[in-house]
């Protein structure tokens, strides 16, 4: 029967949650030492990836948590159990970084499309224009590029002691600049004044938390749909607070490694 990790925390936390509402789902920790590994068993369906989501969230909204993406499913209690024994100082290791810690995440629109080298370029009937207009390109892109490295310098700078960590994800063509940071819990609002005061921008967007999503997903809908469209190039959009997922990718492919969990979704965007 499947089973769906859904984090991993401290044995002497677990006791501080209230039992959870999952539905028709029966949500479970599996203990290991001074592990804890809090996971839905449903034989019959694959769990919603809201419902993931809802329950990791208030999960780390009261104790501190190292998140599994969603998709993976586990055949087994004893593979749970088998991972936190294995790696178990690595695991409390983790938990003492991330502890008292939430993700914040901060976008910053595109003026123009990330360029795509594969665009097809017009037709021109001579082949020295041709590979002038493609020169062209490719240096646009190239200064594109150094610019954004250039703005991401900058406002790390800038917002620096109002995080632990930070990283740069992946762009997106409506976002060329996406950064994930690793804030207090009650350093939130600092965070968002000082993102807010110090953007590139004259002001920021603030985005429906993962919390709101679950909660309220049409409403949460509702806030994040007046950004893409109408948001003025270069200014911040300001998402979370959330579960640390930006910072925890080496425990979810070792997870998948170690246990043979299969592939699935990757966790939902905030945007």
């Amino acid at each position: 029967m499947p089973l769906y990790p859904l984090g991993i925390s401290r044995r002497r936390d677990v006791p501080c949650l209230p039992r959870q509402a999952a539905g028709s789902y029966a949500l479970q920790w599996s203990i290991m030492s001074e592990l804890g590994c809090a996971f839905l068993d449903a034989p019959h369906q694959a769990v919603p990836p809201m419902l993931h989501a809802a329950l990791l969230d208030a999960i780390h909204r009261r104790i501190c948590v190292l998140p599994v993406r969603y998709g993976v499913a586990l055949r087994e209690e004893t593979e749970i159990r088998s991972l936190l024994s294995d790696r178990h100082h690595e695991l409390l290791s983790q938990l003492s970084r991330l502890d008292g810690a939430c993700e914040m995440g901060v976008q910053i629109a595109s003026a123009t499309p990330i360029p795509n080298p594969q665009s097809p370029i017009p037709r021109v009937p001579l082949p020295l224009a041709y590979l002038e207009q493609r020169r062209s390109y490719y240096e646009r892109a190239d200064e594109d590029v150094e610019q954004d490295r250039l703005m991401v310098q900058r406002l790390v700078g800038r917002w620096q002691g109002c995080y632990r960590q930070w990283r740069r994800l992946p762009a997106t063509p409506r976002r060329r600049i996406r950064l994930a940071f690793l804030v207090e819990r009650d350093g939130v609002t600092a965070f968002q004044g000082r993102v807010e005061t110090q953007g590139p921008g004259t002001g920021s967007f603030f985005g429906p938390s993962r919390a709101e999503k679950c909660a309220c997903p049409l409403a949460a809908q509702g806030r994040a749909a007046t950004a893409p469209e109408g948001h003025p190039p270069g200014r911040c959009v300001v998402l979370g607070p959330w579960p640390p997922y930006s910072f925890v990718e080496d425990f979810s492919q070792r997870l998948d490694a170690n246990i043979g969990g299969r592939q699935g979704a990757q966790p939902m965007e905030g945007a």
